[in-house]
């Protein structure tokens, strides 16, 4: 089987090309990542539930906001409302009990103008979060499978 795990030791461009490169290539929802009705935990469980979700996402905008390579992307942003929807919608196609009641992706980021290196920056951010929350190699590759499609619409320039 072929090993699809982020490379710890790879650069984070890197390792986030490659993460969305192998997701895009596996088709956009893969039976893995979809897996929420067997016996097993939820991805939203696995992930840590309600608590640490809060905290991943919180720290992931905080700290977005920050970088030079994303931060333009958040100006003009209602941060404390960015937060409330990503987190109902990381809940919800995680397997969690939130239903996200928030614009789809291309309205949402319709204006923006967020471009490719841009994109890349947060996957990139995304990817050194989930490690620094101790995130398995599992659950961050199902969370990327499930995230990747929305890139078509964040992306406009």
């Amino acid at each position: 089987m072929t090993d699809l795990s982020v490379r710890a030791g790879a650069s984070p461009r890197c390792r986030a090309t490659l993460a969305l490169a192998l997701v895009i290539a596996m088709g956009a929802f893969p039976a893995w990542a979809q897996d929420t009705t067997t016996k097993h935990a939820t991805l939203y469980d696995r992930l840590g539930g309600k608590t640490v979700l809060t905290r991943l996402v919180s720290d992931l905008i905080d700290h977005s906001t920050q970088d030079p390579r994303t931060r333009r992307s958040f100006q003009k942003v209602d941060l404390k409302r960015l937060k409330q929807k990503v987190e109902e919608q990381l809940c919800s196609l995680t397997g969690g009990p939130c239903k996200y009641t928030g614009d789809d992706m291309k309205q949402s980021h319709a204006g923006l103008n967020i471009t490719e290196a841009e994109f890349y920056g947060f996957v990139e951010e995304l990817i050194d979060m989930l490690d620094r929350y101790n995130i398995g190699t599992r659950e961050k590759n199902q969370l990327l499978a499930i995230l990747a499609p929305m890139k078509r619409d964040i992306v406009t320039r």
